[in-house]
């Protein structure tokens, strides 16, 4: 499959990661994500802030990953609450979307600490996962260290499946980013690149040619 687009679009309090840019850009680049970061920040939170995320760019680009942003918000009692966003394409078969959504509500549904519902977007129908990371095999929830919240979309444009991550330690703040993961999947559109231009004139997440040649 070659020449196609996925589209979408973040609210406000994300921050893109600038995954696969050639390496004579990417260090400005970075800096400018530092600095959208901590507007009123220290230089010492600046280049730090470059750092880590120039390793984190470098391998989520290895792993053809389509797009990657970091939100950032303040909780009711002023503490700092944080989520990582990843989008990802994976082969399957040709099947039609509604049997592909159909077919992973049934296999995730069977997984211990996960919550399962499917949900029709504008471009089809999906599967909303909510589930976290144990930490002792048999622990509870309230004893796990992330929440991981997924929305899995089989792509109109069949034999592929889009799946947005979205990671964040703040329990608290699970319904906030739930409501925002299905808000960027309601603005999620995957079509066939005609046109030149369409690169510069909206909110392109990748050509598919670079992850699927």
């Amino acid at each position: 499959m070659r020449n196609v687009l996925v589209m979408l679009d973040t609210p406000e309090g994300f921050h893109e990661l600038p995954l696969h840019l050639p390496a004579d850009v990417l260090e400005a680049a970075l800096w400018e994500l530092a600095e959208e970061i901590w507007p009123g920040g220290t230089e010492f939170q600046r280049v730090t802030t470059a750092v880590a995320y120039s390793d984190l760019t470098s391998a989520l680009t290895a792993d053809n990953v389509l797009h990657a942003s970091v939100g950032l918000y303040e909780t009711e009692d002023g503490a700092a609450s944080t989520a990582h966003l990843l989008v990802r394409a994976e082969a399957v078969d040709l099947e039609a979307p509604e049997v592909v959504a159909a077919a992973f509500q049934e296999v995730l549904s069977f997984e211990e600490h996960r919550s399962v519902a499917r949900v029709d977007l504008p471009c089809g129908p999906a599967v909303l996962s909510l589930h976290a990371t144990e930490t002792e095999g048999e622990a509870a929830l309230l004893a796990v260290e992330f929440a991981h919240i997924e929305l899995y979309v089989p792509s109109p444009i069949r034999g592929w499946l889009l799946v947005l991550a979205l990671t964040t330690p703040c329990f608290t703040d699970l319904p906030r980013y739930t409501s925002i993961l299905r808000q960027i999947g309601e603005t999620l559109v995957v079509r066939p690149a005609e046109q030149e231009g369409d690169s510069a004139e909206t909110s392109v997440v990748s050509d598919m040619r670079a992850t699927f040649g």
